[in-house]
């Protein structure tokens, strides 16, 4: 029987918390790697983290002293059943995971460093009930507050998006707003 070599890899299946060794198999060295909707991902002494954020809020730990870094993209503030999992989709959900992956115990907190940023109002009009990124970034201060995490920069709310990119070897982030022009086009 002959044997058929693949032209591609095989990777094993997309971990809950969204790290792939295929997401690097395609990305340029330097290019951060992207953290999408309901994603967590761990840097360690090389590389870049990058989230694109709406309503979504997006958490940074930069654990410098033992140069580790994680970000997560948190799609809504909580879940009604609290599963235990690793994840990102939920606020409530993605900072005991960060912890957990990036094995930090309570006597650590202190040196970790927390960004914040997202939760802005991307649809206009609409109830209070519907104001995700508020929700999003309330929720994650209070989940933040709970294991004792200080947020060393925020930038939460507004009408524009913004990215968030952590570099994980020098322990350095960027958070830039989304800048679009209304031209006020008209379409027939």
């Amino acid at each position: 029987m002959q044997g058929t070599l693949l032209s591609t890899p095989i990777f094993p299946a997309t971990l809950p918390w969204g790290d792939s060794p295929a997401d690097d198999y395609a990305r340029p060295a330097n290019a951060p790697q992207q953290v999408a909707m309901g994603q967590l991902k761990i840097g360690s002494r090389s590389g870049q983290l990058q989230a694109l954020l709406g309503s979504c809020v997006g958490i940074a730990f930069i654990w410098k002293k033992r140069r580790r870094c994680a970000l997560a993209h948190c799609l809504l503030p909580e879940s009604e059943q609290a599963s235990g999992e690793l994840g990102a989709r939920y606020v409530s959900q993605a900072v005991p995971s960060m912890l957990r992956l990036i094995g930090a115990t309570a006597a650590d907190y202190a040196d970790i460093e927390v960004v914040l940023a997202g939760g802005a109002t991307m649809l206009n009009g609409c109830s209070s009930r519907l104001q995700i990124g508020q929700q999003n970034a309330d929720a994650a201060r209070r989940y933040l507050r709970k294991y004792g995490l200080n947020v060393a920069y925020c930038r939460v709310g507004g009408k524009s998006g913004r990215t968030l990119n952590i570099d994980c070897a020098t322990g350095a982030y960027l958070v830039q707003e989304i800048v679009t022009s209304d031209t006020g086009a008209t379409h027939v």
